[in-house]
């Protein structure tokens, strides 16, 4: 499954609203027990570097070490799996913009999920009305209470 840049957020003591510890723990369980891999857009850096840089400056703390090992353990562990958006992804993220959708990442991760058949694992329900609404497919596009009802 693909995920979007909010399911990336907790490794770096971030929390999500409606992601709750007990849902990060199953869901890296299901990936321990194979029922589950998961894939990174390297895009979705642009969006963490913002998100977790906003946090700290919020919180007034000093995160470069949990930042290291945040990156260190995302990009080195294997846990995670970093692929590029194909030709074709691009090509449908282009026609999601042109239709009037304005988050280009998400445009590109959503484009990703159906150009490689992958589940795209998100809480943005926006993006899923503007797909609806537009015709396009989203059967694939969950959140992790759907995702886990599902491999429970």
């Amino acid at each position: 499954m693909l995920l979007d840049s909010t399911y990336i957020l907790p490794s770096f003591g971030i929390e999500v609203e409606g992601l709750l510890d007990g849902h990060i723990k199953e869901l890296r369980e299901a990936a321990l027990r194979g029922k589950v891999s998961f894939y990174c857009l390297p895009l979705v850096w642009v969006e963490i570097i913002g998100k977790v840089y906003r946090e700290s400056l919020r919180l007034g703390l000093e995160v470069k070490e949990i930042v290291e090992d945040a990156v260190r353990s995302l990009l080195i562990s294997g846990f995670y799996r970093w692929i590029m958006p194909s030709s074709d992804a691009v090509a449908l993220a282009f026609k999601l913009r042109a239709l009037g959708h304005k988050d280009n990442i998400d445009n590109l991760l959503y484009a990703t999920s159906v150009t490689n058949g992958m589940i795209f694992l998100t809480i943005d329900e926006n993006l899923r009305s503007f797909l609806a609404n537009k015709g396009f497919k989203t059967d694939h596009v969950m959140d992790h209470v759907k995702l886990l009802s599902k491999i429970r």
